[in-house]
């Protein structure tokens, strides 16, 4: 396992994603959440917060991600979505 130094010296990126040192937590509704240690989490009424701040070319980033508890679809679901809709815009254009 690197120590962050040798993450740093490898990636230029302290804090990077190393799934090797994550762990999954199972919530009551079923859902897995990714855990990292160098990272705040906890669950609100909208859904899952994770925050972490990172070192990225000298600049620190703090990153809040937001995972809503009943999502209207995937993101999966979303990507397809949106592909069909810009074939479409496509195949009226040419």
């Amino acid at each position: 396992m690197k120590t962050e130094y040798e993450e740093y010296r490898d990636t230029g990126i302290i804090g990077a994603d190393d799934p090797e040192k994550a762990v999954f937590r199972q919530t009551e509704e079923g859902r897995i959440n990714t855990i990292f240690r160098d990272s705040s989490y906890w669950d609100t009424e909208e859904g899952f917060v994770s925050e972490r701040d990172m070192l990225v070319g000298g600049k620190v980033f703090h990153i809040t991600s937001v995972f809503p508890g009943k999502a209207e679809a995937t993101p999966t679901d979303k990507l397809l979505s949106l592909i069909d809709v810009d074939c479409a815009k496509n195949a009226h254009s040419a």
